[in-house]
């Protein structure tokens, strides 16, 4: 198990300290309790309160609002709230998808009853978005049935001076709206576990170096493109095959994950045997997920080795993003 030994910075600069994920230091995530991530975390001891309660008059919470576009929408929904759940700041969750989406794959009625739609939750105010991948990535941008409603969404967080984490396809989309960064389709899936550099070691102590983070995509960045514009930075970067793997924008305060530090240890592993009767979107055979399986043998059981510095990601993650709220109520000068 990776541990970390001192406290550190993440992203945003010098006035953002991270924290150790002990229990002490631990605040909920505050969720429906009809939600089978808010059931699951209370058998998993996470601290998570019901938002149909009155919060401790203690607990000062974020507003995240999470963009879940992803077909699976539990397996998501747990993943996500298990890391905030597990940080010292306390998160106050709403879901919400495109007025145009259909959720196929969702459970009857899920979408109508734990969900709002990006009318409804037009002249909100959030303190974070997170905005999860999709399984569109073989799609220009313009061929998205919703992308015109994104475009508008992401133009009203810009308004909001929210902080965002976007993740694999959503990283792709928001670089692309923001800063004309191109995705490229990569030529076979980029798939398993791979090391990542620290680009930016005083802005990411609390990481170590050649930390491994599950991938699963089609799609990459050139990494002349980033560096290329001066408004960017890129904190984790890959090897050739997977490419950067963290953006960071500091004036607007963008997280732009490609990878997945909150998937569970046996993600990978359903998306290899379900790729194997089902093929690739692509069309390319799957291959067995680079550094997964012990001994790269899919009938080993892999190891969750990203678990903690994939906490600490998520918890300095807020940390910015209350940081970023402090600065804006003049809390910090």
């Amino acid at each position: 198990m990776l541990a970390f030994h001192r406290p550190a910075r993440l992203l945003s600069g010098s006035a953002v300290r991270a924290f150790h994920v002990s229990r002490a230091s631990r605040l909920p995530a505050i969720l429906h309790p009809d939600l089978q991530a808010y059931k699951s975390l209370r058998e998993e001891k996470a601290w998570v309160e019901s938002s149909q309660s009155k919060p401790p008059p203690t607990i000062s919470s974020l507003r995240i609002c999470i963009v879940n576009l992803m077909p699976l929408k539990e397996s998501t929904e747990l993943q996500l709230c298990r890391m905030l759940a597990r940080s010292p700041v306390a998160s106050d969750i709403a879901w919400v998808v495109p007025n145009t989406y259909s959720g196929k794959n969702s459970t009857p009625g899920h979408l109508e009853k734990f969900y709002k739609r990006f009318n409804e939750v037009k002249g909100e105010k959030y303190d974070g978005i997170i905005l999860t991948g999709a399984p569109i990535e073989h799609l220009d941008f313009e061929q998205v049935a919703y992308w015109k409603e994104l475009q508008d969404f992401f133009e009203d967080v810009r308004k909001m001076d929210a902080g965002i984490l976007s993740l694999c396809w959503g990283a792709m989309a928001s670089l692309w709206h923001f800063h004309g960064v191109k995705k490229h389709i990569t030529p076979r899936k980029v798939f398993g576990v791979f090391d990542h550099k620290i680009s930016s070691k005083d802005r990411m102590l609390a990481i170590p170096d050649h930390v491994g983070i599950p991938v699963s995509r089609h799609t990459t960045w050139k990494r002349d493109d980033i560096i290329s514009n001066p408004k960017l930075e890129i904190l984790l970067d890959g090897p050739e095959e997977a490419g950067p793997g963290l953006v960071w924008d500091e004036d607007l305060g963008h997280a732009h994950m490609i990878n997945h530090f909150e998937y569970d240890v046996d993600t990978l592993d359903g998306e290899y045997r379900r790729d194997l009767v089902k093929g690739t979107p692509t069309g390319e055979p799957i291959h067995i997920p680079n550094q997964y399986y012990p001994g790269d043998d899919p009938k080993n059981t892999p190891v969750l080795t990203w678990q903690t510095p994939g906490q600490v990601f998520y918890s300095n993650w807020l940390n910015t993003v209350m940081h970023r709220k402090w600065k804006r109520e003049g809390k910090l000068s």
